[in-house]
């Protein structure tokens, strides 16, 4: 019985191996089938190409753009900071021993009504007065659009400084430019060294300022940041000045003695506002100063490759390196047609 169901196992395993060799051989020997399969992966492998090459294509474009707006934004960026530099004005500031450059300052912007200069710092440029406050928030001293704007007094003042409460705007920014340093006095052992500076006008003697109070406020706060018109509103205003100061000082208050405020945005909290305070007399304070001009060495190689056009230099480079590119897909993709041709040639002569 043994003998028979082993006898039995090994045939049917026997017709099993014959039934599988016949299965292979007949697929060996139709093909037809093999062909078919074999288009098929080709038509396969021809899309995922195809999507591959455009995937590639959509990446390349948009890493294009992106490096066409970060050059962009780099050269604006370079573009605003110099402008708003006060180095960029130095040459029409106020000279008691030559004072044309101020003159032609003045016949290129009538607005230009004086000059404010604050020891120690670089807040040195030129003053503007327009009949808005919102006239050179974009607008340079020159009349170019510049996100770093300009010194202006408020369009409410005289503009020869004789209200009780003039207020000059200016910018907060980076890199001590325009209002920037404004962020310094924040430390009081910067406030006490800072005591003073001065204010240039146009036709009149100049002013000086004496420094007493630094003040982080809100936009909101129109008690200090609206100019005040009445007698009545002096004392409380200094009140006020004091009363919320960071650091101040005492000085002495006579009846016919004005203040300047100057006032820039504070990015730390919403809406914020540094402001400085100073009083205005006829005194002009000895500037101990003498902070020496670095020159910025990129800065001026910067200059200079504005000058080939580097943007448009840039940008042919990078059409080049597109063409290269282009041209290099085309070959490799002939190479491998012809790679995959002889291949499916080899093996259709082993079939």
């Amino acid at each position: 019985m043994k003998k028979e169901n082993e006898n039995s196992f090994i045939i049917s395993s026997d017709r099993k191996e014959d039934d599988l060799s016949k299965g292979v051989n007949s697929s060996l020997d139709s093909p037809k089938d093999l062909t078919a399969l074999t288009n098929h992966q080709k038509k396969k492998l021809r899309n995922i190409r195809k999507a591959s090459r455009a995937l590639d294509y959509i990446i390349l474009i948009l890493s294009l753009i992106a490096l066409f707006i970060g050059a962009y934004a780099f050269w604006d960026t370079h573009q605003v900071m110099e402008i708003a530099s006060s180095e960029e004005y130095a040459v029409y500031k106020p000279d008691s021993r030559k004072n044309l450059t101020f003159e032609e300052l003045k016949n290129k912007n009538p607005d230009v009504i004086g000059w404010i200069d604050i020891y120690g710092t670089k807040i040195d440029y030129p003053i503007v007065q327009a009949k808005n406050n919102s006239e050179y928030l974009n607008k340079t001293v020159l009349g170019e659009f510049s996100t770093a704007g300009s010194i202006f007094l408020d369009h409410r003042n005289q503009k020869d400084f004789t209200d009780f409460q003039n207020i000059v705007y200016g910018h907060y920014m980076a890199e001590r430019k325009m209002f920037g340093d404004m962020e310094l006095f924040k430390d009081k052992g910067f406030f006490e060294a800072h005591r003073y500076g001065v204010i240039h006008r146009d036709g009149e003697k100049s002013l000086g300022i004496e420094f007493f109070a630094f003040i982080k406020t809100v936009g909101t706060d129109q008690l200090i940041l609206s100019p005040a018109k009445m007698q009545a509103d002096k004392k409380d205003l200094v009140d006020r000045i004091y009363n919320n100061a960071t650091y101040s000082r005492k000085i002495d208050f006579k009846e016919s003695d004005d203040i300047v405020i100057l006032d820039t945005c504070d990015l730390s909290i919403t809406n914020g506002r540094y402001i400085l305070v100073g009083k205005l007399s006829g005194k002009v304070y000895e500037n101990t100063f003498k902070e020496k001009v670095s020159i910025n060495k990129f800065s001026k190689l910067l200059k200079k490759v504005y000058k080939f056009d580097a943007l448009i230099s840039l940008l042919i480079l990078w059409i080049l390196l597109v063409v290269i590119y282009l041209v290099y897909e085309n070959i490799r993709r002939k190479n491998k047609g012809e790679e995959a041709k002889t291949n499916v040639q080899n093996n259709e002569k082993q079939i």
